[in-house]
């Protein structure tokens, strides 16, 4: 259902920008951008413990995203001649990764009262079931000698769902009042080989920060180097252990969100554009209440502990741009 309405919002971004080829505004220019490129890096979900507890994590799992492709379509309304005065520009962007198996999912816990000693291990292949972007920013632009500056604002939500499939575990043995032996001391071993499927987890993310860009013009080829900044807003993520059949709802706020980036693009001709995009995505520090439930589905839960989570991924893109709309005087980026 997603990626048809996935489907759906491209064709409609698209049509709107043919639509605007029979109307060219004067001074600005509408663009498209068709992409494909690869994400690589991990999502993190974290369960903090009550103060009993004597490590600084109760769990930890960890979704590999080694590497997920993905592929998208972006549109950006600007200055057709940016480097003659200031102006506004504004752009869309979706990118929808394509499912399939993106590494390894790491489950450990520290149940122990006596020690921060680990307790219980277990890996499985991970499975991105499903990887989505939007981003929405618009801002202004600002030419300074040779270069362009550029300052914005951008929306953004992000959605994973992964499937930790197979795999094994290593979980040592419980001792009396809250107590466990070393987890290499005579471990309980168990197989996954059967399980299909052995936890699920969704996670979104919302946020909404400032950032900056500076361009360099050296005809027909430009470099943008970008910087954003600022507080990660709402993060949500949902966690169905198959095995013992439970829930667990995360609501986390706050913490930070970064993004540096890098776009190296060649001009072809006014209409015609190729370009290689490179970023890093970090958000970081998110905490709230997970709430948990004895059955998958169930909607009798209780607030129990405290839930936070990391994301770190890095983008590398290609993309064919596409002019679409632009005043009737040749447009020349460079000058």
């Amino acid at each position: 259902m997603r990626n048809i309405t996935v489907f759906a919002v491209l064709v409609i971004m698209v049509n709107c920008a043919l639509r605007a080829q029979e109307t060219p505004i004067k001074s600005y220019a509408l663009s498209s951008c068709t992409s494909f490129g690869a994400f690589l890096g991990q999502a993190e979900e974290i369960v903090y413990p009550s103060p009993e507890y004597k490590a600084a994590m109760l769990s930890q799992l960890l979704w590999d995203i080694k590497p997920v492709f993905y592929y998208g379509l972006s549109l950006d309304f600007s200055r057709a001649r940016p480097m003659e005065k200031w102006g506004f520009f504004a752009a869309l962007s979706l990118k929808n990764g394509i499912p399939g198996k993106s590494g390894e999912m790491e489950d450990r816990d520290w149940m122990s009262l006596e020690n921060d000693a680990l307790t219980h291990y277990s890996v499985h292949d991970n499975v991105t079931n499903e990887l989505f972007f939007f981003d929405a920013s618009a801002g202004l632009s600002f030419p300074l000698n040779e270069m362009l500056l550029k300052t914005y604002v951008t929306m953004s939500y992000t959605r994973f769902s992964f499937s930790g499939k197979y795999g094994q575990g290593t979980y040592a043995r419980p001792l009396l009042n809250g107590k466990y032996a070393p987890i290499d001391d005579n471990p309980d071993l168990k197989s996954f080989a059967e399980w299909e499927k052995v936890i699920n987890y969704t996670q979104n993310w919302l946020t909404v920060v400032p950032g900056i860009s500076l361009t360099s013009y050296f005809h027909p080829f430009y470099f943008e180097f970008s910087f954003a900044i600022g507080p990660q807003l709402f993060c949500t993520g949902m966690d169905e252990h198959l095995e013992r059949n439970m829930v667990f709802k995360d609501y986390m706020r706050g913490g930070v969100f970064i993004e540096p980036g890098a776009h190296f693009s060649f001009i072809a001709d006014k209409r015609l554009e190729f370009s290689l995009d490179l970023s890093w995505r970090y958000i970081g520090g998110a905490r709230g209440e997970t709430w948990t439930g004895s059955q998958i589905g169930t909607a009798n839960l209780k607030q129990e502990g405290g839930a936070g989570a990391r994301l770190s991924l890095f983008n590398l893109g290609l993309c064919v741009k596409i002019r679409l709309a632009e005043e009737e005087k040749e447009a020349d980026l460079s000058r």
